[in-house]
């Protein structure tokens, strides 16, 4: 009986780690998947030309996550701080919200760095990101593979270095 019992808990274990990795990506240490999306003026923005530029910021959010909201000063306050020094901050609506609500939204809150949206690929996002929440930031290098994932903002010193910190 042991044995079964030990069996049984080793497959839902492969079980569940096959169906973890099947069709997920963007934890540390992937390539992350590439996407094409809108930004607010309608234009095509791709992961791969923002890394171009180096890190990406990539932050994953909803206008209806409260904690979201909550981070908006510390989201504004990286982009002020690495903007044109190595970093892009690219924030990605996957919420239920349409792109009029986005395009509002980020006018109300003067929202300084890129937003992208686009209602017809945000099912993909989630699935190619393994998308469970907002905010769920990930941080891309220039080569494309991710740095960092997580629901904070990371001490992005650990990438771009001291010599970016802003002045005080």
């Amino acid at each position: 009986m042991k044995g079964l019992f030990t069996a049984l808990i080793l497959s839902l274990g492969l079980l569940t780690a096959t169906a973890a990795s099947a069709g997920s990506g963007g934890h540390v240490g992937d390539t992350a998947p590439d996407f094409t999306l809108h930004d607010l003026d309608g234009r095509s923005v791709s992961l791969a030309g923002l890394r171009e530029s180096g890190y990406v910021l990539v932050i994953f959010w909803s206008t209806q996550c409260p904690i979201c909201h909550h981070m908006l000063p510390d989201f504004k306050r990286s982009y002020r701080q690495y903007d044109g020094k190595g970093l892009t901050v690219a924030a990605v609506d996957i919420g239920l919200e349409d792109e009029n609500s986005v395009q509002a939204y980020a006018l109300q809150y003067d929202l300084p760095y890129l937003v992208l949206n686009q209602d017809n690929k945000k099912q993909d996002l989630q699935l190619d990101y393994d998308l469970i929440g907002t905010p769920t930031i990930v941080l891309v290098g220039p080569d494309g593979k991710v740095a960092y994932r997580g629901h904070h903002l990371p001490d992005l010193r650990a990438w771009l270095g001291p010599r970016h910190q802003a002045s005080n």
